[in-house]
């Protein structure tokens, strides 16, 4: 009835997923409900369809989210579930355009929450359908879909950016791997000098890394000094951060790899994540990328390709085309020595319920909602290799001693406040901060400095998030 999707499919897209939609909407969760969510059903009255639209999942989260689908209808009767799956390509899009129509769904699966279907007024508050759980979730989570007292979203989990390692060429260059999975920044650069060299005409780096629009996998560098792009006030109003003396110190650090210390492959500010990827997969010259957490599942998937390939190749008497299957590991980022490191996120994924003029079919979106992200539905995450919202689930990878020491890190990842205008601050930075990176043909030097890239960023991003401010007050005043 639903078909959620194949694992092809997902680890195709998956790793563009976050980044896509990280101006996009957040998500809503589950677990116990409240007295208002448990009246709500539907064998009260007339049945109730729910339009349910999602994007696809790794196949033992499609799995989980069929059977849920079903065990909701079956212990909710009168209730059908509708799904959807929207693809990763213009599934956005389609969701603005439902909204603009005045046709969305009731409940739908997003990554961040727009001000702009804020401000339109299109999402229920989902407080009172949150009171009792709602000190389970970890407060970075909530902090995130909140804005001016009203919860937008339920948190489901969040993607985190990893160091993804391949430690044959750590063995290769006789270089210790960073030892559970953490690293001073002293320590750091020595290695990458260390594993940037050239052998037999072919050069190796230490790291490939990127940037680019809704691409912040490079910001595990830049967000280690305690520099961050924007913070929210108490007021809901936004602080821009990228001219302070940290966001310029973290992003001189990240320039300085490849201009001062060499140690990381050219041409960071126009590389893509799918070509720092591919280099770090295929090439096999490059030590370490930071990636999202889809990494993981990615590296095992394309190990496993490599293996069927191999065995057909033995069958066939081809030994000298054997390929060896990447030696991996992941770490976090470097932190200085005496602080904890800092992983970047590329946002939480949730569930919003859309506007319902029926109160008993409001509870019941939400229930449904909530009911996603409960139980198995925060267990089966594991797989996801991205971090559950309640607290009460613990870290899912403390007995793995290669992932959980770094996992443990997920729930403080650095994540996008929910602020007016804010649908539009990738659109304005990284294309300043890209000049800080990018390479003037005629000097060989940097574009810009990082000074004048962070305040040329900062002046910009004060004009977009004032208008985005004052957008929104009109909005909500109508």
């Amino acid at each position: 009835m639903w078909a959620i999707g194949g694992k092809g499919d997902y680890i195709v897209k998956f790793r563009r997923h976050h980044a896509l939609l990280v101006t996009a909407l957040l998500v809503i969760g589950m677990a116990a409900f409240g007295r208002r969510a448990s009246a709500a059903t539907a064998d009260a009255g007339t049945p109730i369809t729910i339009e349910f639209w999602d994007f696809p999942r790794l196949p033992k989260t499609a799995a989980y989210l069929t059977e849920a689908m079903a065990r909701f209808e079956r212990e909710n009767p009168g209730v059908k579930i509708r799904y959807t799956r929207l693809p990763w390509q213009d599934g956005q899009q389609k969701v603005t355009l439902s909204v603009n129509s005045g046709r969305p769904p009731d409940v739908c699966g997003q990554v961040n929450v727009s001000p702009m279907y804020i401000s339109q007024e299109v999402l229920e508050p989902l407080n009172d359908y949150l009171a009792d759980i709602k000190d389970d979730f970890y407060p970075d989570y909530l902090d995130a879909v909140t804005y001016r007292g009203q919860i937008y979203a339920i948190p489901w989990f969040k993607a985190c950016y990893v160091a993804l390692l391949n430690l044959d060429l750590f063995e290769k260059f006789g270089v210790e791997p960073p030892k559970n999975g953490r690293w001073t920044w002293g320590e750091f650069l020595k290695k990458m000098d260390a594993l940037t060299t050239t052998v037999e005409g072919r050069q190796h780096y230490g790291l490939v890394t990127n940037l680019g629009p809704m691409e912040y996998e490079a910001y595990s560098i830049i967000y280690m000094n305690g520099g961050r792009i924007v913070s929210a006030r108490p007021d809901g109003t936004a602080e821009i951060g990228v001219n302070s003396a940290a966001f310029r110190e973290g992003l001189q650090r990240l320039v300085d790899l490849e201009y001062k210390y060499k140690v990381c492959m050219p041409g960071v500010g126009a590389m893509t994540q799918e070509q720092s990827w591919n280099v770090w997969r295929d090439g096999r010259n490059c030590a370490v990328t930071f990636q999202g957490g889809w990494c993981i599942t990615a590296v095992q998937v394309a190990n496993e390709a490599v293996e069927e390939t191999n065995a057909k190749k033995r069958a066939a008497g081809r030994l000298d085309e054997i390929e060896k299957p990447i030696h991996w590991a992941i770490a976090a980022p470097p932190n200085d020595e005496g602080t904890t490191p800092i992983l970047g996120s590329s946002g939480l994924t949730t569930y919003v319920v859309f506007k319902q003029k029926d109160s008993r079919k409001r509870a019941l979106c939400a229930k449904f909602a909530r009911f996603l992200i409960s139980g198995e539905g925060q267990k089966v995450l594991k797989y996801e290799n991205c971090y559950p919202s309640l607290k009460s689930t613990g870290n899912l990878w403390a007995d793995n001693a290669a992932l959980g020491n770094v996992f443990e890190l997920f729930p403080a990842g650095v994540m996008f406040p929910l602020v007016p205008g804010g649908e539009r601050i990738d659109w304005v930075l990284q294309q300043q901060i890209q000049k800080a990176l990018l390479r003037d043909s005629r000097t060989g030097n940097p574009i810009l400095t990082v000074d004048q890239a962070t305040s040329e960023a900062f002046r910009r991003l004060e004009a977009v998030l004032d208008r985005g401010l004052r957008r929104f007050e009109a909005g909500t005043r109508k």
